[in-house]
């Protein structure tokens, strides 16, 4: 079982993947990726852990749909809805919670698409 907010999967392709082809070690190349994983999986296993249920697993499982799926379009919606369930903004009616984030929701999409290949 995990201890932190990201499963050991997520753990790897961040570390081992992303991580490894974003910066280049030259002689260290062979172990970079290693080495990044392991220092995201301390992190995660250090503050991840301090999150309290049933928020870390709820977030574990957005996470896994982002990072392992590569999903991000759909994720988007997904992401911003459970924000809106969780965060109360103060003086904000629910409906004006809800357009904030599907505002949010279609920022995001934009700027994804804009970069995305």
């Amino acid at each position: 079982m995990e201890k932190g907010i990201l499963s050991s999967d997520a753990e790897k392709k961040i570390g081992g993947t992303y991580l490894d082809d974003l910066v280049k070690a030259g002689v260290f190349e062979i172990i970079d990726g290693q080495a990044f994983t392991f220092a995201i999986r301390t992190l995660d296993n250090k503050f991840g852990d301090k999150v309290p249920e049933p928020y870390k697993t709820q977030i574990r499982e957005l996470v896994d749909i982002i990072v392992i799926d590569e999903n991000y379009i759909g994720t988007i919606d997904e992401v911003c809805d459970y924000l809106d369930n969780v965060i109360d903004i103060p003086f904000i009616s629910n409906e004006g919670e809800e357009l904030i984030f599907n505002g949010l929701a279609t920022i995001l999409k934009g700027v994804l698409k804009t970069i995305q290949p």
